[in-house]
């Protein structure tokens, strides 16, 4: 990777072709590369992503009782009633996301993510389990806390 350094005071007009047409790297760009639809929590722009989380979107989705009872009930995702159950279970996934992001200390959450030398930590099963236990965890840290 080539970094280029430009004097404060000129312009990208005076440097030589080869020069201008370079792809140019921030210190400030991080290195992962992210498309602003698969953001779910957290920090929004990859350039400024320090620890992203990630997690498979669909088995979340297949994980939550609304698509659950979707399935069991042969509801489909473009009747009214699979409409609401799939923005209720997608509700349920990003909150589950946001409680998580706290806990695993990540900047941001992601459905895809991805770095040159970096690999993105995994959060999926984190998340099942915390849409799973629902605010068990919750109950027992403030009863901590009163005691």
């Amino acid at each position: 990777m080539i970094r280029l350094v430009l004097v404060v005071g000129l312009s990208l007009g005076c440097l030589p072709p080869l020069i201008h047409n370079t792809f140019m790297v921030s210190e400030l760009d991080s290195g992962w590369v992210a498309t602003p639809a698969d953001n779910i929590c957290g920090v929004k722009e990859p350039r400024m992503v320090t620890q992203p989380g990630v997690v498979n979107w669909q088995q979340l989705m297949d994980s939550t009782p609304e698509m659950k009872q979707m399935k069991k009930e042969g509801i489909k995702r473009d009747s009214p009633k699979g409409a609401q159950l799939v923005s209720e279970a997608q509700s349920r996934c990003k909150r589950a996301c946001v409680k998580q992001m706290r806990v695993a200390k990540v900047d941001s959450m992601w459905k895809n993510i991805s770095h040159v030398s970096k690999a993105p930590w995994d959060q999926t099963h984190a998340v099942i389990a915390l849409m799973k236990n629902g605010n068990k965890k919750e109950v027992l840290v403030r009863w901590k806390e009163r005691v």
